[in-house]
């Protein structure tokens, strides 16, 4: 019983080594557009991916979403945000389709997954790629962490303070690390 049990633990470390490890020391390319609430989420993942990861993040900035979805396909970026009422137009969907009708369009069509989205009038979701899925697994979990961090109300203040002129990086940094997330 002894052995089971020490076998059992020892698995459990081995496997929460492996899933700590799992994006470390990489080079993850994260697209955006340039509106500000892409900005602002870039900015957020990117600050979480590096703290929580050790890995590298750069932030590739496209002129509209359409050079999003292009990159994605061509592998050139590993995970971006994504307006879900745009989302929805992309796939042929009204604005009115529920998120489950999209995020399964999305796979469907595109091989993208679309994670849990934010709140608010102005939804917006991270999307990974399938490749981003299998090197990175921790990837979900860490997104889904902040998207549940942010509320239509919290989102909305962090808009209006970059629009007064705070930069990107620093409303990002100071949000997540009031919210212990870095």
């Amino acid at each position: 019983m002894k052995k089971v049990i020490s076998l059992f633990i020892t698995v459990l470390i081995l496997v929460a080594v492996h899933m700590s490890f799992a994006c470390s020391g990489k080079l993850i390319h994260l697209g955006a557009t340039s509106a500000v609430e892409e900005r602002l989420l870039a900015e957020m993942a990117a600050l979480m991916i590096t703290e929580r990861t050790g890995s590298t993040v750069k932030i590739d900035i496209y002129r509209e979403s359409k050079d999003l979805y292009k990159a994605a396909g061509k592998g050139n970026i590993d995970l971006f945000f994504e307006n879900t009422v745009h989302a929805a137009e992309v796939v042929g969907k009204t604005k009115d389709s529920t998120y489950e009708q999209i995020k399964n369009e999305f796979k469907a069509r595109f091989n993208l997954t679309c994670l849990q989205p934010i709140g608010g009038t102005s939804r917006y979701a991270p999307i990974l790629t399938a490749e981003t899925q299998t090197i990175y697994p921790s990837m979900i979990k860490l997104m889904n962490k902040l998207t549940n961090s942010l509320s239509d109300g919290t989102f909305t203040v962090l808009l209006t303070s970059v629009e007064h002129g705070e930069t990107t990086k620093k409303v990002a940094k100071e949000f997540l690390k009031g919210k212990r997330l870095i």
